[in-house]
């Protein structure tokens, strides 16, 4: 049995409920996704034309992406779908539009841009009985005013009732300034919705969804404590793909220790050694676990250092960092034999 295998087993786990993937099934509906799809399908059903998605790295675009292709792939007589993946920010006008003939699954008579979009417009034109739509993932690479202008106008086929090609395209946020340098475009976007970070209460959801879809059992399972959440919840700032990252890591920790429960200990090892230095993050986790532990009475309430009327200077340490300092240090001091794998 493999490492991996291994600590999956100590959990009673199927398999990793904490993977780097954007599965369907561990798709956790937010409030704010829920709201984000039920747009979103009726603009698509609606056939409306272009919808947009914004959102920040790990916001969880690429799983509402899956997601969405999930429930069209289950009617296919209904639907007809292309989706271009990840656009290279180098790609011509005429490589675009090659892609999004290529992913529709057609072949041009001729290699022309003007044959290009005839093929496209003759395949809608046979399919307007089905909802045809064009779903492109990390737009912001789509940069340049003729690209945008391409989609316009692949989109601009349309019958009396409605567009024979739906758009939805996913995006960071740094995207907003080229749709706004881009009027005639902007203009068409039927539907824009932007993604921000989970709440606590979602994320601590979110957790639990992801765990019991892996198979966990009450009691046998995983388990992470309130200061554990509350260290996850200001390191990640709610974003999914933190939060997932973040619990991997502190699964694996707590395998080696051989426990199932997962405190703010073994959360802040883990953030110190698999993760990037960042100070004033590490001492907003630090300060949250420190209120969290005050809360049951487990930390004590601080003394005060320096008179109230002393700003802190270059050689001070804010409340966070000093909590930071003495969390850290703790975890730091645990005996070897504690870090040792069984």
């Amino acid at each position: 049995m493999d490492e991996t295998q291994s600590h999956l087993k100590f959990f009673g786990l199927r398999e990793q409920p904490f993977a780097p993937t954007a599965d369907p099934a561990y798709f956790y509906a937010t409030q704010e996704h829920k709201e984000c799809l039920f747009r979103l399908w009726n603009s698509i059903d609606g056939r409306h034309g272009i919808a947009v998605i914004l959102g920040n790295y790990g916001t969880g675009k690429t799983t509402l992406l899956r997601k969405l292709l999930t429930g069209m792939a289950e009617n296919p007589e209904r639907y007809c779908t292309a989706v271009i993946g990840s656009p290279i920010p180098s790609w011509t006008t005429f490589a675009l539009l090659s892609g999004i003939v290529t992913q529709f699954g057609l072949q041009s008579h001729e290699h022309s841009f003007a044959a290009y979009m005839e093929t496209l417009n003759q395949y809608l034109l046979a399919n307007r009985h089905r909802i045809c739509t064009l779903i492109i993932d990390d737009a912001q690479n789509l940069n340049k005013r003729g690209q945008l202008e391409l989609l316009r106008l692949a989109q601009n086929l349309e019958t009396q009732q409605h567009k024979l090609l739906n758009l939805v395209l996913f995006a960071q946020l740094e995207w907003i300034q080229v749709l706004k340098a881009a009027p005639n475009f902007e203009q068409r976007v039927n539907m824009t919705y932007t993604l921000g970070p989970i709440p606590f209460e979602e994320m601590r959801r979110f957790i639990e969804f992801r765990l019991q879809q892996a198979g966990a059992q009450p009691g046998a399972g995983p388990e992470f404590d309130e200061a554990a959440m509350r260290a996850i919840f200001a390191y990640s700032e709610g974003s999914p793909r933190l939060i997932v990252t973040l619990c991997r890591n502190a699964m694996l920790e707590a395998a080696q220790l051989q426990t199932r429960r997962i405190n703010h200990e073994i959360i802040l090892h883990t953030i110190e050694k698999t993760t990037l230095a960042h100070p004033e993050k590490r001492a907003r986790v630090a300060a949250a676990v420190q209120d969290a532990l005050r809360s049951t009475g487990a930390f004590p309430a601080p003394r005060e250092e320096e008179p109230k009327s002393v700003k802190p200077g270059r050689g001070a340490f804010t409340r966070d960092e000093r909590a930071a300092q003495l969390l850290l240090r703790g975890v730091r001091e645990r005996p070897d034999e504690e870090r040792e794998a069984p």
